[in-house]
């Protein structure tokens, strides 16, 4: 059989009629294909596809309403897009049923192609618990949301209605460009701009309202098995619903200042020191470049000599105190300048850094390239980025790539973890639009190379920040033998990645499915480079 006929023969195995049968029963009506003029202009059809009722089969899923910005996507068999509970049970409990592989997308903004499925996705953008979409409690310091509620939207709620008293602690940067939603926060355990001194979602939440597989609905707080589960599950063990934060009251007089300077080096050591010394302002946030910044901060440095470039910045937000100690320390140690920004001055830079999650720069200008995720966020000692970022760069060039000369992140990762760098493979626009499997094989071996390289070399864990989606499961055989034994107990979705994953194991050793956990733990380093290449062509093709 050909291999990339592995997700067509993995879709028609699925008992496709028997389980539309059951949810036609259920009240769910099934729509085989779309006629755009009787939407737009039959009430019944308008009323037909606001009901939350109309699972979508076979051809007319068109894939661009339910991808993600990984370029890893898996064309599902039926669409789902429940706005209440009860129509999200019945979904839930008949997938479990037939062992149909379901997975939730929010705000489809994920880098890692996590609920790409062959099988079921449930596009969870207009569902609601609550006819309230967010609750603020300012007595209890408190706030609850919808899953669906937009992350943007629900920092400045907070920061408007508490009249800036308190703020909402969870604060990706992407938030600020694209449709991040509470349920896909929870689900990744995302941090951000404030990770430095705030951490991550999983020091916020207090209570999670989840739906698991068996259809029942549970609480969950921080005390409760599943907590941990749940947070930066991908929505394995359970879908959120909704949520209630703890909101953070910052100190009041902030001081924002950015700091910027030519040498990268030098950078790096006093970014160490700045680390060793446990400094936390609220925001702390970096960008870097060999050769000069782009945009709005591109335009430092005028009081430098002629053609000296200005290679690195960082933006801080604190209190004075933790402001001026940083300025301290970076400029003993990176002989850098620095202004005090106004609080619109530093909004306006923040804006720009969070930009640059959409851009990549190389050092060649001749073609339009797409940055690729796959290693995108590595969490180093800030002494040991030098040496990161050469080889990286090495690993590009080895197969054919051109470097990278822009980075971002965070200072400080998560009440200081160490320094998040943002890097993406550069890969040329027309690699994805020729289609050319020898290509993607290319873009494959070389993220699979990044990731070995930076663990044995660095020890850098894989995915620090982002959701690991697939990689997880195409890089752990510990977890993909964890999903495979709490599938059989009904405790997690029937998951596409470990059926897609056990497939390829399958016709790779010719074993049983029972054979395939001893296979699994003893694969050599070849074999699974193959496997890991193997999976994510499948999902880069989505064949």
């Amino acid at each position: 059989m050909e291999k990339n006929s592995l997700i067509k023969n993995l879709q028609d195995k699925l008992p496709w009629e028997k389980f539309l049968n059951n949810m036609e029963r259920d009240g769910f009506i099934k729509l085989s294909s779309i006629m755009v003029s009787k939407i737009s202009k039959s009430n019944k059809y308008y009323k037909l596809f606001q009901s939350g009722y109309v699972m979508l089969v076979g051809d007319p899923i068109q894939a661009s309403v339910i991808r993600d910005t990984s370029h890893l996507h898996l064309r599902p068999y039926v669409l789902f897009r429940p706005k209440v509970e009860t129509q999200l049970r019945v979904i839930v409990k008949n997938s479990q049923k037939f062992k149909i592989p379901l997975t939730f997308a929010g705000g489809k903004t994920g880098l890692s192609g996590s609920y790409g499925n062959f099988g079921i996705i449930v596009d969870m953008v207009d569902f609601s618990s609550y006819k309230e979409p967010i609750k603020l409690d300012l007595k209890k310091s408190s706030v609850r949301s919808n899953q669906n509620v937009l992350v943007s939207d629900l920092i400045k709620y907070t920061l408007f209605e508490s009249k800036k008293e308190f703020i909402f602690p969870v604060q990706p940067a992407s938030a600020l460009k694209l449709p991040v939603r509470v349920g896909g926060l929870i689900a990744t355990n995302a941090s951000g701009v404030t990770s430095g001194k705030l951490g991550s979602v999983e020091n916020w939440v207090e209570k999670i309202r989840v739906m698991r597989p068996n259809g029942t609905i549970v609480e969950i707080d921080k005390d409760h098995p599943l907590f941990m589960k749940i947070i930066a599950g991908n929505g394995y063990f359970g879908v959120i619903l909704s949520a209630v934060f703890r909101l953070y009251r910052p100190e009041t007089n902030l001081k924002q200042a950015i700091i910027y300077g030519y040498n990268l080096n030098l950078a790096f050591k006093g970014l160490q020191s700045v680390l060793d010394s446990k400094i936390f302002p609220l925001v702390s946030e970096f960008v870097i470049s060999d050769e000069k910044l782009p945009g709005k901060f591109s335009e430092l440095g005028g009081e430098s000599k002629k053609n000296k470039k200005v290679k690195w910045a960082a933006l801080i937000e604190g209190s004075k105190n933790s402001v001026d100690k940083f300025i301290d320390v970076m400029k003993r140690q990176a002989d850098c300048s620095w202004k005090i920004l106004t609080e619109e001055e530093f909004q306006d830079y923040l804006q720009e850094r969070s930009s640059f999650a959409l851009i990549i720069q190389t050092e060649d200008k001749s073609t339009d390239y797409i940055a690729f995720p796959g290693f995108e966020d590595i969490l180093s000692e800030p002494k040991n980025l030098p040496d990161i970022i050469e080889t990286i760069n090495e690993l590009f060039i080895k197969h054919g790539f051109h470097k990278v000369i822009f980075g971002y992140g965070h200072i400080n990762f998560r009440k200081g973890q160490g320094l998040l760098l943002h890097m993406r493979l550069p890969v040329p626009i027309q690699y994805f639009y020729k289609e050319k499997e020898k290509n993607l094989k290319l873009i494959c071996e070389t993220v699979f190379d990044v990731i070995i390289n930076l663990k044995n070399k660095f020890n850098i864990k894989h995915k620090a920040e982002h959701s690991p989606g697939p990689f997880r499961i195409w890089l752990d055989p510990e977890f993909r033998k964890l999903l495979r034994k709490e599938t059989k107990n009904g405790a997690v979705f029937s998951n596409p990645h470990i059926m897609i994953f056990d497939e390829l194991l399958f016709r790779k050793f010719k074993v049983s499915l029972d054979g395939l956990q001893s296979i699994d733990e003893q694969l050599s380093m070849n074999e699974k480079n193959d496997l890991f290449v193997s999976a994510m062509i499948l999902y880069l093709s989505g064949k």
